[in-house]
């Protein structure tokens, strides 16, 4: 079998903390996993719409607007149509600036660079299941194709390529070959409706509607417009763990339980992984209930005790 991941990266950027200009969740990655055909077929049907509404132009949260909302919508349909086959599987990773990660004390500092790619690796590694893919038949192999957007560094693009493509014998895997290539995101729809879900997700999760520049009253068009977008999108979610989990409700910004099955890391058609790094302090200064009003840090409150996550973060 050829499978195939399209992944892209969002809202990672830092910001003053104490200007109030950042969220509490951060460095969103999002990615589609399926056969190479099930996702042919459904980049397809997204330039299938995008034609039909006349739409040339690259596809991003950043874009939304009144004009193309009804384009967005449809798209976003589009890949939900598919995840409710059972043939794509979208997967979303975040962090949330409440858990601090605490530095071993060795390792130099690493720059928000080197971050946003040692968790793109992480992400890659463990949220689409890869460790359980069925078995190839005997005497073949499976093939995994990685497709990501394009990055200015080269260095970190070759170093995250060949740490991915080493994840098969980290399990034990050697009916699998994996490989990394980097695309730009304007030709490739199934990374631009990536950017839509974990936009919307960034949105959501900051507050992003509720947030007022002085002598604003009342949400902007913009907010209204993207809070509108974000909610409709929600429910794709909601719906999609109420038909296959039973569940009555969806959390967008907390990871997705197994279900008693580590296999469901694969299986799922939607996962949400929020990271936490292997140790780690927590500042309930970002905790929902310390934010002001529109979401914004006020003052730190850490809990000394340090945390050792008990899942699969590594960093």
């Amino acid at each position: 079998m050829r499978y195939e991941i399209h992944a892209d990266e969002a809202w990672t950027h830092g910001g003053d903390i104490n200007g109030g200009d950042i969220g509490r969740y951060w460095c969103f990655y999002g990615g589609l996993f399926g056969t190479s055909t099930d996702l042919d077929r459904l980049s397809t049907s997204l330039l299938r719409v995008k034609a039909a509404f006349g739409a040339k132009g690259e596809v991003k949260w950043g874009k939304l607007n009144a004009t193309n909302e009804p384009l967005y919508l449809a798209l976003v349909e589009c890949l939900f149509a598919e995840i409710e086959k059972r043939t794509v599987r979208f997967r979303q990773m975040f962090c949330d600036r409440a858990l601090v990660r605490v530095s071993d004390g060795v390792e130099a500092a690493p720059t928000d660079l080197d971050v946003q790619f040692k968790l793109c690796y992480q992400f890659l590694k463990h949220a689409f299941g890869i460790k359980y893919l069925p078995p190839a038949e005997v005497g073949s192999r499976h093939e995994l194709l990685i497709r990501l957007d394009q990055h200015s560094s080269q260095r970190h693009q070759k170093r995250l390529a060949n740490f991915a493509e080493a994840v098969p014998r980290l399990f034990d895997r050697s009916d699998l070959d994996v490989k990394v290539t980097f695309h730009r995101s304007t030709k490739m729809p199934l990374i631009q409706v990536c950017d839509l879900l974990i936009g919307a997700a960034g949105s959501h999760g900051n507050r992003m509607a509720v947030r007022r520049q002085p002598g604003q009253r009342g949400m902007t068009e913009k907010q209204r417009l993207r809070d509108a977008v974000c909610r409709k999108i929600y429910e794709h979610f909601r719906a999609w763990a109420k038909r296959e989990r039973g569940a009555g409700a969806f959390n967008w910004f907390e990871t997705t339980g197994k279900d008693g099955d580590w296999t469901n890391f694969l299986e799922h058609g939607v996962r949400i992984w929020k990271f936490r790094p292997k140790k780690y302090v927590v500042d309930c200064g970002w905790q929902n209930a310390n934010l002001d009003k529109q979401g914004r840090y006020s003052n730190p409150d850490i809990v000394t005790t340090t945390e050792i996550a008990d899942d699969i973060a590594t960093y």
